[in-house]
């Protein structure tokens, strides 16, 4: 039997009270003193918290029965879906120039053609200097077919300046063009892997950015905000991909002045603008620049992101960027503030992230419940990560999230639970094709020591598998993989036998004061 679908319940769901009140305004009917079919259906499913067709048309019946709700249903989605889209045309600059060229197209093919051309002329300077690139093509298209036939008075002196004073040249919108394809691939190569890189990828991120390099020149003087966009931010994530993160982030500085320049785009190009959060939230934090991440993520330029979508992307961003900061400088009264304030709204968030970011934020979850010693909200959240490894992205996370998992299991101290956990681990690392030292010898001690019952040879144990982190200390992945949690730490604590939070504190402490 099919299943009903609750795209619609879901769409209606999504709308915001302003968005409601608009589609009543405008897409309803007040010639009936009764409402409309269609509007009882949408009220009854904007009630439901959870979609329920029998109840609806129990509620409704018999003027709504099963006969009849499929063809509502499909009336109302195309009535909400043209209210939303011209919703969110308001004071939408893109919609506003695509409103004109078909205005100009409809002007054009009436002959109205003197007023094709005033509108055309207006909307010309708008796309330029809103860099709409590709609106630019379709309004010059327009022109053509308007002087094929017309014979409208235009000095030619205007004639020209409004039809050659592009903000770029042909040739660097081509090359626009070519780094903004180049940007693409160079996003999906990042959802691969951050750090955990094979040969042939290395090489093709290696490639890429000879690739970009040659367009240093044309971006340095371009008065293009996005030829230097895409330009900066290609060299940023591939420098940050071969582990320059120090060069990555001195470009991710200029960008965030490019937009702080053009803030704008903030409102009407949101997702560029997060992408950019997020390395900075990589790089910033790798290269301990904490109070200038923070000072990103809490700047009122941000208060732009106001969609769904955008706004649960960024905060979810941020929460990533100030529960590492929390965690590496041992303020630990914030991370639990943090944990707790991620716990009522991640929920709310979820459905408008993707696989990585899920993934991203419930293992971040799992490691401050860990560290917080909350063990059973940290099995919890790290076991949902790994869930999300399902759409073959960040391989990396997933041996992270083996070794964590084995960690908190061993501090549960459950021995089902951690032979359990053991052979899961075991069977992955054993299968895997790469092989870390330090990911053998931290899985090995801890079966070891979990069964052990003297003290001495549980730190000697300890010991040897910090010898083994010591000995690979330049190696890249141990590197990045301890950048996210830090496991010689945690062997330290246990030397110490004191916890790995008072590990961190005693640190950080002492840091303190050497630099004062």
């Amino acid at each position: 039997m099919k299943t009903t679908s609750p795209f619609l319940w879901q769409l209606i769901q999504s709308l915001s009270n302003a968005e409601k009140l608009f589609f009543k305004r405008n897409f309803i009917s007040n010639r009936s003193s009764s409402p409309k079919l269609y509007i009882q259906l949408f009220d009854a499913i904007a009630a439901q918290k959870k979609y329920d067709e029998t109840a609806i048309i129990k509620k409704i019946g018999p003027l709504l029965n099963k006969k009849n709700i499929a063809h509502q249903k499909h009336y109302l989605q195309q009535l909400v879906s043209q209210s939303i889209i011209k919703y969110d045309g308001l004071n939408n600059t893109s919609q506003d120039i695509y409103n004109q060229i078909l205005l100009i197209r409809i002007y054009r093919k009436k002959g109205l053609l003197d007023e094709a051309h005033n509108i055309w002329k207006k909307a010309v300077l708008i796309a330029r200097k809103t860099e709409s690139y590709a609106l630019l093509n379709l309004l010059k298209t327009e022109f053509e077919k308007m002087i094929l036939f017309s014979s409208t008075h235009t000095l030619y002196d205007e004639l020209h300046s409004l039809f050659k004073s592009n903000k770029i040249t042909y040739v660097e919108y081509a090359d626009l063009i070519t780094l903004r394809d180049i940007y693409a691939e160079t996003i999906l190569l990042k959802r691969k892997a951050h750090f955990d890189l094979d040969e042939t990828l290395k090489n093709k991120i290696a490639e890429l950015y000879d690739v970009v390099e040659k367009y240093k020149s044309t971006a340095e003087t371009s008065s293009s905000f996005w030829f230097r966009h895409y330009y900066y931010m290609n060299k940023a994530t591939l420098l940050y991909l071969l582990n320059e993160v120090s060069n990555s982030l001195i470009l991710l500085r200029l960008v965030l002045n490019l937009w702080k320049e053009n803030t704008a785009y903030i409102s009407t190009h949101g997702e560029y603008y997060i992408e950019l959060m997020y390395m900075i939230n990589y790089c910033g934090i790798l290269e301990g620049e904490f109070e200038f991440v923070t000072q990103v993520f809490n700047d009122n330029q941000n208060d732009r992101l106001i969609e769904p979508v955008q706004r649960a992307n960024f905060e979810t961003i941020k929460y990533l960027a100030l529960n590492k900061i929390y965690n590496k400088t041992a303020q630990y009264s914030e991370v639990e503030k943090l944990l707790q304030f991620m716990k009522e709204k991640y929920q709310q968030w979820e459905p408008l992230l993707n696989s990585d970011m899920n993934r991203t934020v419930n293992l971040s979850l799992g490691i401050a419940s860990f560290v917080l010693e909350q063990y059973i909200d940290a099995l919890y959240y790290t076991k949902r990560g790994i869930n999300f490894f399902k759409d073959g992205t960040r391989e990396e996370h997933s041996s992270v999230a083996q070794i964590l998992l084995l960690l908190i299991t061993y501090s549960l101290n459950n021995e089902k639970l951690f032979d359990a956990q053991y052979r899961t681990t075991y069977t992955y690392f054993y299968k895997r094709k790469k092989k870390h030292p330090f990911e053998t010898a931290l899985v090995q001690c801890l079966h070891r020591i979990f069964y052990m019952t003297d003290n001495k040879s549980k730190i000697e144990e300890y010991k040897k598998a910090m010898k083994v982190f010591d000995d690979n200390k330049d190696d890249t992945v141990q590197q990045m993989a301890s950048s996210i949690f830090n496991y010689q730490g945690w062997l330290q604590s246990k030397t110490e036998r004191i916890t790995y939070r008072r590990y961190v504190e005693k640190k950080v402490k002492a840091e303190k004061a050497v630099n004062n």
